[in-house]
């Protein structure tokens, strides 16, 4: 019969920690600049297209249809109607942060 060893933990290679640093490392750069040029860049974009633009131009054509396409007018209300608070996507619960359309500030 073979005999059981026990564990016993060596010193970590330091090349493994190196690439996992690395790894990490350009993981949040990445992260970095999605999200402090990337993400500005394209709500600069979406506000200028919104005001003059395809958006625009789309939501025109959404507010002058009456009807045919009411899921697209429930989720666009808030650009069509700025003013009017959205219905709750599920009326049954309590009006949270998590259910559209209740009390958020």
């Amino acid at each position: 019969p073979r005999q059981a060893s026990s564990f016993e933990p060596g010193p970590v290679d330091t090349s493994v920690l190196a690439g996992q640093l690395t790894v990490i490392l350009v993981s949040a750069a990445a992260a970095s600049f999605w999200w402090y040029v990337t993400v500005p860049e394209k709500r600069l974009e979406l506000s200028r297209s919104k005001k003059s633009g395809d958006i625009k131009d789309y939501l025109d054509e959404l507010s002058d249809d009456d009807g045919n396409r009411p899921v697209e007018r429930w989720l666009l209300t808030d650009w069509l109607e700025p003013t009017k608070r959205k219905e709750p996507a599920l009326p049954f619960l309590p009006k949270a942060k998590f259910n559209s359309g209740g009390a958020n500030p």
